[in-house]
């Protein structure tokens, strides 16, 4: 996808960026499942005891938590228990949390942070995502920080104009979907030009790139809805 950049279809500043993306595997063309997460069951499964287990430490919570169904913003991003004391769980360390009773419904991710002194444990579950919106300035590559050379967090991008995660602009609603719902208000930040584009995976230990583009944007026309409700005595604003 780096030698071929996408092309979003061209919008307004006027009305809402929202888009799907599908993640498949190359070799086997099956959705990938980035959601870090096991449901014996539709819907969202609640429990307070827990068999967490990270390499070879075994051990137990009874904080109570909530593993979601699609669809997922940030619930999942940092997941905190409190576990045994004492324990050699140092950050950065593969967990699985699954419920104490069946086993059947699990949490799998990094751990972002953990003390020994409390067992105050938080997980990341799943990927993490970032999206964003650059301005063209460049004609090295293919501009605005996404050329062969630079990307997402390294010092020769610019900022970005519009940024979106989990939970905020970006949802996972299905097995390897995601959508991006940037709304109206935001993206009258931008004018009448091609933007770049780029979005970016991070389970907690590895870093993906899913893809880099670009976004034709036009200046539209209109106010922003929701409109003013029109003078009855003068419906179409006449002046």
């Amino acid at each position: 996808m780096y030698l071929n950049p996408v092309l979003l279809p061209q919008q307004t500043n006027r009305e809402d960026l929202l888009r799907t993306i599908c993640l498949f595997d190359d070799d086997t063309g099956e959705a990938i499942d980035v959601s870090g997460r096991v449901l014996a069951a539709p819907g969202d499964f609640t429990a307070a005891a827990w068999v967490v287990t990270s390499g070879a430490i075994v051990t137990a919570s009874a904080t109570q938590l909530t593993i979601k169904d699609y669809p997922i913003g940030a619930e999942m991003q940092a997941v905190a228990c409190t576990v045994g004391i004492g324990l050699a769980i140092a950050a950065g360390a593969p967990v699985t949390i699954a419920d104490a009773a069946t086993g059947k419904n699990t949490m799998t991710g990094y751990v972002t942070s953990y003390a020994p002194a409390t067992g105050a444990m938080v997980t990341q579950v799943g990927s993490a995502f970032e999206f964003e919106i650059r301005g063209r300035h460049h004609h090295e590559g293919y501009g605005g920080g996404y050329g062969p050379s630079s990307g997402i967090g390294t010092d020769a991008c610019e900022a970005p104009l519009i940024s979106a995660q989990l939970g905020s602009g970006l949802i996972l609603i299905d097995l390897g979907r995601i959508e991006i719902r940037i709304p109206a208000a935001t993206m009258a930040k931008l004018r009448h030009r091609t933007y770049d584009i780029a979005m970016a995976a991070y389970d907690g230990y590895d870093s993906r790139q899913l893809f880099i583009g670009k976004l034709p944007v036009f200046g539209g026309g209109t106010r922003l809805m929701p409109l003013q409700t029109p003078n009855p005595s003068n419906p179409y604003g006449l002046p």
